[in-house]
């Protein structure tokens, strides 16, 4: 099996200079100018001596080339000074487009009203251009004091809209660009990109990915739902940097290839594809719907007869109009959607991310108005939120149109990633075994029995059987060596000394966060407990 590796470190991705090919791939995406329209191509609000994104004359660049499947990017002076900007934006999204970008100074995005128009029409990426790493000299080349804040109040308005990927590039900037690379990822959360802006892709060098099976032993729902389970990780990148994540999702920004992403399919559909049971595909980041080719990459799991095929998702990427619409004809049948609470407030806070409004909010309740999509929502119990569970559930089964039961899964926080950081969040133990199981007996009122993961089996004694980690086997598949090996995906998990005669141990039970053992091991101790075999 070949391999193709990318550069996927360094500031910049090291870039020095593309090809500009036009063949809207997402390498090298079309370079488009607008049509004539309220504003002559000109037209600019920086007084630069000479502009680095004039319209590329060329039949190439033409906005009326065939853009189905293809990734645009729209150069043309200031875009966005234009009114019908977003009128032209949904026209290419209308025509196909794979995705759309825009190059701009920001200065006028920094109105969130004009950020949420662009959004709505379906604006991907906006790429941000800075002439410098202070105000002084960035104002300086535009010739307008006050460009520079202007442009960096920009950049917040689009990542507190959440639909829009924020990124910057620094066209004059020197071959050295560690400072640019810092002050691009200050704003960003990315490193700066290169004009013409390229799709950031690379493999992951590894060729592995995670199959989650069924024990031998395994009870309902378990065995009616989604197994044996292929997640295909398309990268870390991510949107968001939520404060509980266990992969610390927006600090490695790469994407992995489609192909790469392929390859991988391939030996899944070898391994599991006629499987006993209903042989699911997760597309998993990172943040899938990040990836320009994720309908791509659904087509291709449909292809080789996986009847169900889910994306892992926090979810801000499906308010974008149309979006959700294109992954269902792509072949979409289920979101796995990480939804932690219903309050915005409380929600945006949670993923680092402010100004996202009513966005998760809006997403779940969308998603629960679409029978034809099987919609699992997970939420992690948190120490500042699992006292606003009761309501949560309440608000889940208002908003349910979906004709079935919720679909819910309730998880103890998973000791990796930035909740190695974040010890406050881990709940109390004596709140957390009453909390569930209210929640268990009120949902059931409402008429469905969320499941748990991310937990020992007692955390629900009453009925292990719910609990993930005495029903499913995790193990990670390495694709080039052809072997497996059972993996702990609970984190830093210990046993205690009472789980030594417990039977969910040599079910595959990890035992409790190591976390708990670290703040108070005699709480920890004496909370555990033994379950009904």
């Amino acid at each position: 099996m070949s391999r193709r590796e990318g550069t996927v470190a360094a500031p910049a991705r090291s870039r020095v200079g593309l090809p500009i090919v036009a063949d809207g791939s997402a390498r090298h995406p079309l370079l488009l100018r607008l049509p004539d329209g309220d504003a002559p191509e000109g037209a600019c609000n920086n007084g630069c001596a000479t502009c680095v994104t004039r319209a590329i004359q060329l039949d190439t660049s033409a906005f009326d080339v065939e853009v189905a499947g293809r990734h645009v990017v729209i150069r043309h002076r200031e875009a966005t000074l234009r009114r019908d900007l977003p009128a032209q934006i949904r026209a290419l999204v209308t025509r196909g487009a794979a995705s759309v970008a825009l190059v701009t100074n920001g200065r006028v995005l920094l109105y969130p009203e004009r950020v949420a128009a662009l959004a709505r029409a379906g604006l991907g990426r906006a790429i941000i251009k800075l002439f410098g790493l202070d105000a002084a000299t960035h104002d300086a080349h535009t010739r307008v004091d006050g460009s520079f804040a202007q442009a960096t109040a920009a950049i917040a308005a689009i990542r507190a809209h959440g639909a829009i990927e924020a990124l910057v590039a620094f066209p004059d900037a020197p071959p050295d660009q560690t400072a640019h690379a810092a002050l691009a990822r200050a704003l960003t959360d990315r490193d700066p990109v290169r004009l013409p802006e390229p799709e950031v892709e690379s493999h992951a060098n590894e060729y592995r990915y995670d199959l989650v099976a069924l024990h031998p032993a395994a009870a309902p729902p378990w065995t009616t739902s989604y197994f044996p389970m292929v997640h295909l990780n398309t990268g870390p990148l991510c949107n968001i940097r939520c404060v509980y994540c266990n992969v610390r999702g927006g600090t490695d920004q790469r994407l992995f290839s489609a192909d790469y992403i392929e390859r991988l399919l391939d030996d899944a559909t070898a391994r599991v594809g006629a499987a006993p049971g209903r042989p699911t595909i997760d597309f998993i980041g990172g943040e899938p719907t990040m990836h320009p080719e994720l309908p791509r990459l659904i087509r291709a799991a449909r292809a080789r007869g996986f009847a169900q095929v889910f994306i892992c998702t926090n979810g801000v990427r499906l308010a974008r109009p149309g979006y959700l619409d294109e992954l269902i004809a792509a072949g979409l049948t289920g979101v796995r959607l990480s939804f932690h609470d219903h309050r915005p407030e409380v929600a945006n806070a949670l993923a680092d991310v402010p100004g996202l409004d009513t966005t998760y909010a809006d997403v779940a309740a969308a998603l629960l108005a679409r029978p034809e999509l099987h919609t699992h929502l997970f939420r992690i119990l948190l120490a500042d939120t699992i006292d606003a569970l009761p309501d949560y559930l309440r608000w889940l089964h208002a908003h349910n149109r979906t004709g079935r039961p919720i679909d819910l899964t309730l998880g103890m926080p998973s000791l990796r990633g930035r909740l190695f950081d974040r010890p406050s969040l881990y709940p109390p133990l004596d709140r957390l075994r009453p909390a569930v199981a209210a929640a268990m007996a009120l949902a059931a009122e409402l008429g469905f029995e969320p499941l748990i993961h991310h937990a020992p089996a007692c955390l629900y004694p009453a009925a292990p059987a719910r609990t993930a980690c005495v029903n499913v086997v995790t193990t990670q598949v390495d694709a080039i060596a052809d072997t497996t090996t059972v993996m702990n995906f609970e984190g830093d998990a210990v046993h205690g000394a009472a789980c030594a005669a417990c039977p969910a141990k040599a079910r595959g039970c990890a035992g409790l966060p190591r976390a708990y053992f670290d703040q108070d091991p005699a709480t920890a101790e004496a909370w555990l407990t033994l379950v009904a075999p």
